[in-house]
């Protein structure tokens, strides 16, 4: 026999508006999310040193233009060199805040992937554009 409340329906019965008491509220992220969002956490920072190298190397195509060559490539040269180590520490935290509270984390890594693509993508052609 079911112990029952005071109102007759056993505790653990699915009443309408109310998710079972069975399902998590959250959705809990699989293993293989996990898996591949700590992949990508220890992937990520390689691929962000060879960007800032490649920021870094493109400083030297700045040297037709002296000291002078412009507000575009002021800002372009940085945004090299550090938007993905920022973009990349960012959704890292992001992600793993996500883990932490047992919730899917890698669609975060792959939106930071995506920013720091763009980011970086607009940073060399703005710069390249500028030099002619």
């Amino acid at each position: 026999m079911h112990p029952t409340s005071p109102f007759g329906v056993p505790p653990n019965t699915h009443r309408p508006g109310h998710p079972p008491s069975t399902v998590s509220r959250h959705g809990q992220g699989s293993t293989a999310d996990r898996v591949i969002t700590l992949v990508l956490i220890c992937l990520a920072p390689p691929v962000c040193l060879l960007a800032s190298l490649w920021g870094f190397f493109s400083v030297m195509a700045t040297a037709s233009c002296g000291s002078d060559c412009g507000a575009a490539v002021e800002v372009a040269l940085p945004l090299m060199i550090f938007s993905p180590w920022v973009i990349w520490l960012v959704v890292t935290v992001w992600a793993i805040v996500r883990l932490v509270k047992k919730r899917p984390a890698v669609r975060v890594m792959l939106l930071g992937l995506v920013v720091a693509t763009v980011l970086y993508v607009a940073a060399n052609v703005v710069m390249f554009v500028a030099l002619g």
